[in-house]
C-alpha cells in the first residue's frame, strides 16, 4: 500500500517539476528578493519568537535558493507533494479506501493553485504540512492518548505553524466525528484551546493582531487580501467528509474496473489543476517575470531580444526602455517598439515594492542618485520584516556612492549574514571610508559624479525632466542621462522644452550627435523651414525623408484615405507618425 503511495507521490513530483520548470520557473527568483534569511542567532531568535516561527523559518530559509534557476521548482514540488502523500494517509484513515485520489488531492491542489501567487507566503505551505504530519500522527494514535496528544500539541502547533493550528483542531474534531471515536464530544475541547492560544498569543505579541491569529490571512501580503487564501482551509474539512461518505460505496469489483476508475480522477484532477492555473496561475505576469529576472542581472541583450509585442504592457515597455538605455541605444530605437507616452519610460508610482524597484533601477540609470536611494529603501522596508536583498544592495551602492560609509557599512554586514550574497558584499568593503577608490570605480565613480552634480541644482524636483534638465549639462558623461531627457520630452510631445534643450545642449560635451529620432523632432520644431532644420543638426538624409512625408500626407489626405493606416507600413517608427497619430491612451 505504501509502496503505491510513493509511486504516485513520485509521478505527481515530476508532474509539478515540468509545469514549474517549464512555465513558472522565472516565478521563484521573483519571490527571493522579497525576503532574506540570514545566519545570525539574532535573525533565529527574531524570527523563531513569534507564532508560526519554526515554518517561518525553515520557509525563508528554503526560499534562499530560489534564486538559483531551477531549484524553485524542486523545493516546492516536493513540499507539495508531501502535503499529497500526507492527506492520502489521512483519507485512508477515514474512508479505508485507496482509490481516492481526486478526493485526497484537494488540499495538494488549493495549495498548487496558491503557489503561483507571488503576493502568497510559503510559510503557509510548510504550516500545512506540520498540520497533515502532526494530523497523520494523531490518526494512529489510541483515543485516550489521541486526547492528550491532541490538547498538547495545539499550543506546539500554534508556534510551529501559527493560525493553521484552528485547522488542526477542527480536524481533529472532525476526525473524531467521522469515525465515531469514543472520545468524540471530549474533543470539543481542542477548539477553546486554540482560541485561548491565538488570544494569549496575541496578547504576549506571538501574534500582531487577532485576524493574524485566527486566519490565513497570516500567509499572505498584509496589505492585499484573496479569497483565495481561505480554498486549502476548505479543501481538508471537505475532503475528510467527502472520504466519510464515499466510505459507504462499493469498490470497483475487478482490477481492471478499479484501474479504470483512478484514471478517470487522475485525469478529472488533471483537468481541473489547469483550469486553476489558466485562472488563478497569473500567466499575463510570466513574461514580466522573466524580465524582471534579466534586469535583475544585467542581462540587457536578453531583455531586448525576449521582448515581444504579443503580450505588451507599460511595466514590460519600462524594463525594455531601460535595457535600451544600459546598452546606449534608446534614443536610436526608441520609435521601434510601440511607446504609449511617458509611462512606458516610468510607471505611474502606486506604492507597490515591484514598482519601487523597477523606479530605483530607472533613476539609478539616469544618474539620479538620491531619488534611486528612496524607493530602493521604499521597497526594502516594504518587503517581508526580513528584508529584500536585492534593495540592499541597491543601497550599499548608492550609500558608497554619496559617502554614507557607516550606512553602506551595516547594509554590508546584513548580507554577508546571506549566503548568496555574501561574497558580493565582501567584495564592496573595499569601498568603505576610500573615496579614491570609489571614485576610480567605472560605475560608482561615475555615478558619484552625477550625485555631486545633482546636490548643486538649486531647487528640489520631483519630476526626472526637470532633475535633468539641471543634472545633464553638470555631468556630460550620464549619457543614459541624456537618452532618457529627450526621451520623455519626445514621448510627451513637449516639442517647446526640446527645442531650446536642444539648442542649448546640442554640440556639447553632454549631447555631441544626434539619433533620426531626434533630428525628426527638431523638423516638428519648424515645419516648414528646411533652413533651420539643417542649422540644427538635421541630416540630409533626414530633410529629404522629412519632405517626401509631406508630401505624402498631402496624397493621402487627397485620396480620403485614412492617414493613421495608409503611411504606417513605410513611416510607422518615425517621430513623424508617433507625434501625429500616437494619442498615448492605450
Amino acid at each position: 500500500m505504501k509502496r503505491k503511495y510513493i509511486i504516485s507521490s513520485l509521478i505527481l513530483f515530476v508532474i509539478q517539476l515540468t509545469a514549474f520548470h517549464l512555465v513558472f520557473r522565472y516565478l521563484f527568483p521573483f519571490k527571493e528578493q522579497l525576503q532574506m534569511f540570514q545566519f545570525t542567532g539574532q535573525y533565529a531568535a527574531m524570527t523563531l519568537g513569534q507564532a508560526g516561527g519554526v515554518a517561518l523559518y525553515i520557509s525563508e530559509f528554503l526560499s534562499q535558493f530560489y534564486v538559483v534557476m531551477g531549484t524553485g521548482p524542486v523545493i516546492a514540488a516536493f513540499i507539495l507533494t508531501g502535503i499529497a502523500f500526507f492527506s492520502s494517509l489521512l483519507l485512508k484513515k477515514i474512508s479505508l479506501r485507496d482509490d481516492l485520489p481526486f478526493v485526497s488531492l484537494l488540499p495538494w491542489l488549493s495549495l498548487f493553485i496558491m503557489q503561483l501567487d507571488y503576493d502568497y507566503q510559503e510559510q503557509g505551505t510548510i504550516a500545512y504540512l506540520f498540520l497533515l504530519f502532526f494530523l497523520w500522527l494523531y490518526t494512529n494514535l489510541k483515543p485516550g492518548i489521541r486526547l492528550i496528544y491532541g490538547i498538547c500539541m495545539i499550543p506546539v502547533l500554534y508556534w510551529i505553524a501559527g493560525p493553521i493550528v484552528h485547522l488542526f483542531a477542527l480536524s481533529a474534531l472532525l476526525f473524531e466525528f467521522l469515525t465515531n471515536g469514543s472520545k468524540k464530544y471530549a474533543s470539543l475541547v481542542y477548539l477553546l484551546i486554540t482560541i485561548l492560544s491565538a488570544v494569549i498569543g496575541t496578547y504576549l505579541g506571538f501574534s500582531r493582531n487577532l485576524k493574524l491569529a485566527f486566519l490565513p490571512d497570516a500567509y499572505y501580503d498584509p496589505m492585499l487580501h484573496t479569497p483565495r487564501i481561505y480554498y486549502s482551509w476548505y479543501a481538508l474539512p471537505v475532503m475528510m467528509v467527502l472520504g466519510a461518505y464515499l466510505k459507504k460505496w462499493k469498490e470497483p469489483a475487478s482490477s481492471k474496473k478499479k484501474c479504470i476508475w483512478i484514471g478517470i480522477q487522475w485525469v478529472a484532477m488533471g483537468f481541473v489543476a489547469y483550469l486553476g492555473i489558466i485562472h488563478w496561475g497569473r500567466l499575463d505576469t510570466i513574461d514580466h517575470l522573466e524580465q524582471d529576472y534579466y534586469i535583475r542581472n544585467e542581462k540587457w541583450d536578453k531583455v531586448i531580444t525576449s521582448f515581444n509585442q504579443t503580450t505588451l504592457s507599460k511595466r514590460r515597455m519600462c524594463g525594455l526602455n531601460l535595457a535600451l538605455a544600459h546598452n546606449g541605444i534608446l534614443s536610436e530605437r526608441l520609435l521601434d517598439y510601440p511607446q504609449r507616452g511617458i509611462e512606458t519610460l516610468m510607471l505611474r508610482w502606486d506604492q507597490s515594492v515591484f514598482t519601487a524597484e523597477l523606479h530605483s533601477d530607472l533613476y539609478y540609470c539616469m544618474g539620479i542618485i538620491s531619488t534611486a536611494q528612496k524607493f530602493a529603501f521604499e521597497a526594502f522596508v516594504s518587503s517581508h520584516p526580513s528584508g529584500n536583498p536585492r534593495m540592499l544592495k541597491r543601497l550599499v551602492e548608492t550609500n558608497l556612492i554619496t559617502g554614507a560609509y557607516p550606512t553602506a557599512e551595516k547594509y554590508i554586514q546584513l548580507l554577508e549574514n546571506t549566503w548568496y550574497y555574501k561574497d558580493w558584499a565582501a567584495a564592496h568593503r573595499y569601498f568603505l571610508y576610500n573615496d579614491q577608490a570609489v571614485e576610480r570605480d567605472k560605475e560608482l565613480g561615475a555615478r558619484r559624479r552625477c550625485w555631486k552634480a545633482e546636490t548643486l541644482i538649486p531647487e528640489l524636483y520631483t519630476d526626472p525632466v526637470s532633475t535633468l534638465i539641471h543634472l545633464v549639462p553638470a555631468c556630460p558623461e550620464n549619457s543614459a542621462g541624456l537618452q532618457y531627457l529627450t526621451s520623455f520630452l519626445l514621448l510627451n510631445k513637449d516639442i517647446e522644452t526640446y527645442k531650446t534643450l536642444q539648442e542649448n545642449l546640442y554640440r556639447s560635451p553632454a549631447w555631441r550627435d544626434m539619433t533620426e529620432c531626434q533630428q525628426e523632432a527638431i523638423v516638428i520644431c519648424s515645419p516648414n523651414d528646411p533652413h533651420f532644420w539643417l542649422e540644427h543638426g538635421v541630416s540630409i538624409k533626414v530633410r529629404n525623408k522629412a519632405l517626401a512625408f509631406m508630401q505624402k500626407v498631402q496624397a493621402v489626405s487627397r485620396s480620403g484615405q485614412n492617414p493613421a493606416v495608409a503611411l504606417a507600413s513605410e513611416y510607422g517608427k518615425t517621430y513623424w507618425y508617433y507625434y501625429m497619430f500616437n494619442t498615448m491612451d492605450k
